[in-house]
């Protein structure tokens, strides 16, 4: 497992043993609809993959391993990326359809693999037992399949690399303030460098030089052009005076 991985599993930890509020309520959903979607009021929503991509988005892992509120959505989401199958491995995402048809279109629940034991898998979901944030151990019965985000980072680190532009898409998210603070552990996590909107570092600082360097070429180049005149005029014979003869008769 990979050290954002790692420390996705540790920051979800620390969410453990949290649950619904009155009507519903959670903070993941809450945020959801400020954040991801806007279509709709998600406080109150079904909130296991919200629950993630919660995590997800606070350490800022959101491109590689999305953002979603919809299991079978998510999980086509990995199958498009190449990153969908039924190995399980600790740090990888976990879709359950209760029915048992191991059907994407019929995933019903969504939790992250935090260790492997034969075909026991440990792991940590939202909205489970009661409306809660849990560790459970669970045979693989109703395991639809298992999305990779290490494999979608490695496969988006290549492209970079390479030059190429990321081929996944992830729906725009706004900054948010420190809405729920992060443990002390996570703090000084790494994220993607930079911030969305913000101007690339020394760009102001060349705006004067260029603009004093227009200004010089301009004064040189009038300059230049005033001495021409004056050398050229200094060349030229004086004009004779008029002869009596061409003189304004009526003076």
């Amino acid at each position: 497992m990979s050290p954002e991985l790692q420390k996705l599993i540790d920051l979800l930890q620390t969410q453990l043993g949290y649950s619904e509020q009155a009507g519903g309520y959670t903070k993941y959903g809450d945020w959801y609809g400020k954040n991801v979607e806007f279509d709709s009021d998600y406080s109150a929503q079904p909130w296991c993959d919200m629950f993630l991509s919660w995590a997800a988005h606070r350490l800022g892992y959101e491109k590689w391993f999305g953002q979603f509120a919809y299991t079978p959505a998510h999980a086509e989401w990995f199958a498009d990326q190449g990153a969908w199958g039924t190995t399980p491995k600790p740090g990888a995402v976990v879709f359950f359809d209760w029915g048992g048809s191991h059907v994407i279109d019929n995933i019903d629940h969504v939790g992250i693999v935090t260790s492997v034991d034969g075909d026991t898998i440990h792991t940590i979901e939202g909205n489970i037992d009661g409306q809660y944030a849990k560790a459970k151990v669970r045979d693989q019965t109703y395991v639809a399949g298992y999305g990779y985000p290490d494999k979608v980072k490695a496969q988006q680190d290549a492209r970079v690399l390479a030059g190429k532009p990321s081929s996944v898409a992830t729906p725009a998210l706004k900054n948010t303030a420190a809405e729920f603070p992060m443990p002390a552990a996570m703090v000084g996590v790494p994220g993607a460098a930079g911030g969305a909107g913000q101007p690339a570092a020394g760009a102001g600082a060349l705006v004067l030089p260029v603009l004093i360097a227009v200004l010089a070429l301009i004064v040189c180049l009038k300059t230049r052009r005033a001495a021409v005149r004056l050398a050229a005029s200094a060349r030229r014979p004086a004009s004779p005076s008029p002869s009596p003869s061409a003189a304004d008769p009526r003076e």
